[in-house]
């Protein structure tokens, strides 16, 4: 009786190392071939409407890659230009059920971002990255997967504001309480307002007390000006196009700054400077042919005044020196100048670093573009 249970016992120690045996040899095979990605978008061809910004406007979905495994895996859905190759792809992680919906004011900052232009239609595409994670964190040997591109084209709508009167490409200041008085066309570039931004214009100029004054489109026309409803406050208030009445001036002589703001529709003057707009502008420098010396060789180191507050000018610049901007040639109480090499913060006396404005990388001839109710400086060839 014993050696038949021990007999048997046998046997079934046998058959379970056997079946151990085949189990140690089921072992997972990756497939690199079949690893593939398919991507697809619930509409190619989209008009974004702004009314409807919560609306979703685009689903893109994919499926997992089948690696001949379990696999760990990041899918990341990236965005790129028309021209594009998505080495600075706009990237999104997606979750685990691999969709990625965009509603019309997501979708509109994400293609305003990528180059499109408003109210046209224009061309961006998408792909999904699969890469199989690694636990130890080290780059993983299993070569990276890409989905086919999805091309998309989108028509934007502006995030904008939309201004108050139409913002006219360039503004003038005429009247007796300027310097140029009646006349026009008015002297330029002194009586040309600075164009601060898309809906706003300014100007730094002598004002006489006690007179008026009309905002012009159109430099010598006097088809179209804007003027004020009433008699309002002389230092702020609201204008509109072709009104009868002259915009009144303020109560005393001085230099005031006026700032005309399209998207309200309204006018404010300060009294004073504050934006530090000079008459004149030079350059000086070592990266200059003039080099240090004070007063510099004029007029090719004396910038050019194209509107009040904008000068620019075009000049050989030595790569490894720096320069400095002048308000009054030969003399060193005040100064500008900015930290960047091509461009970027217009800074004044004491914030200029000490190091002066850097001269761009290699030597030759450049633009520089100065506007100071922008407080910014650009380099260019």
């Amino acid at each position: 009786m014993n050696k038949t249970i021990q007999s048997s016992l046998l046997v079934l120690l046998a058959a379970l190392f056997i079946v151990s045996c085949k189990k140690e040899e089921q072992r997972a095979i990756l497939n690199t071939s079949s690893a593939t990605s398919t991507l697809a978008a619930s509409s190619s061809t989209m008009v974004l409407d702004s009314s409807q910004k919560t609306t979703t406007a685009l689903t893109l979905t994919t499926k997992p890659v089948d690696y001949g495994y379990k696999a760990a895996v990041n899918y990341t859905l990236q965005f790129d230009s028309a021209n594009g190759n998505f080495d600075k792809a706009d990237s999104v992680a997606l979750t685990s059920n691999l969709t990625q919906s965009y509603t019309v004011a997501d979708l509109n900052a994400l293609v305003l971002s990528l180059g499109l232009t408003p109210g046209n239609a224009g061309t961006i595409k998408a792909r999904v990255k699969a890469q199989v994670n690694q636990v130890s964190g080290s780059a993983s040997s299993i070569p990276t997967v890409y989905s086919n591109v999805v091309t998309l084209t989108i028509t934007p709508y502006s995030t904008k504001p939309v201004p108050l009167f139409p913002v006219p490409d360039s503004l003038y200041i005429v009247g007796d309480a300027t310097p140029g008085g009646w006349a026009n066309p008015v002297p330029t570039p002194s009586q040309k307002f600075t164009k601060i931004d898309d809906n706003t214009f300014g100007i730094v100029l002598p004002l006489i007390g006690g007179k008026q004054y009309l905002l012009l489109p159109k430099n010598g026309d006097w088809g179209h000006k804007y003027a004020v409803p009433g008699t309002p406050d002389p230092m702020a208030g609201s204008f509109m196009p072709d009104e009868k009445n002259n915009i009144p001036g303020p109560a005393t002589d001085g230099v005031y700054t006026i700032i005309v703001d399209f998207l309200k529709g309204t006018y404010t003057l300060t009294a004073g400077n504050p934006y530090k707009v000079p008459s004149n502008l030079y350059i000086v420098g070592d990266a200059t042919a003039g080099g240090w010396g004070n007063p510099v060789p004029t007029p090719s180191q004396q910038f050019t005044q194209t509107s009040n507050g904008e000068f620019s000018l075009t000049i050989p610049l030595t790569a490894g020196k720096s320069y400095l901007f002048l308000p009054l040639n030969g003399n060193w109480d005040h100064k500008f100048g900015g930290a960047d090499k091509l461009g970027g913060t217009l800074l004044a006396d004491g914030n200029v670093p000490g190091s002066n404005t850097p001269a761009p990388d290699a030597s030759d001839t450049y633009t520089i573009y100065v506007n100071f109710f922008t407080k910014q400086y650009t380099v260019t060839k």
